[in-house]
């Protein structure tokens, strides 16, 4: 059975899979959820770094579980009802506190669970950026070339 850290990772790898549809959303919805993968990431890396100065990781897991709440609003037109609850009550679940703290105090190979989370912090900014620097989705709209 996958443990808190491997779900948050897979919840991020998961995401980043749906990065063009992000990608092709209005512009609100872009900005919307850029922001949202951008928090998320922000939150991981508190947590990676709250977890390997032997905290409980209060504040950080806090934050996750008002997100996991927020991916339900947010992306749902892109992921689709079913995908969309799947992944937010991972993420909700995944950040138990008390669950993270014990997996990662419990473990034999603590650098990995935190590289594990720094993994999923980077991937969930690169999926921010790059819905941020996507093209507008209009296909009317003529985008200027570069010099």
């Amino acid at each position: 059975m996958a443990g808190p850290v491997e779900n948050l990772s897979f919840v991020a790898r998961r995401l980043i899979q749906y990065e063009r549809r992000f990608a092709q959303a209005d512009p609100a919805r872009k900005a919307e959820s850029a922001a949202l993968f951008g928090r998320i990431s922000a939150s991981l890396q508190a947590l990676a770094s709250e977890l390997g100065r032997d905290q409980l990781p209060n504040e950080p897991s806090r934050e996750l579980v008002l997100y996991s709440t927020r991916l339900k609003e947010c992306v749902g037109e892109e992921l689709g009802a079913a995908e969309t609850e799947r992944l937010s009550n991972m993420l909700a679940e995944a950040s138990d506190k008390e669950r993270l703290y014990l997996q990662y105090r419990s473990s034999g190979d603590k650098k990995s669970l935190a590289e594990e989370l720094e993994k999923a912090a980077i991937l969930l900014q690169a999926l921010a950026n790059g819905i941020c620097l996507a093209p507008p989705a209009d296909p009317d709209r003529v985008q200027p070339s570069l010099p």
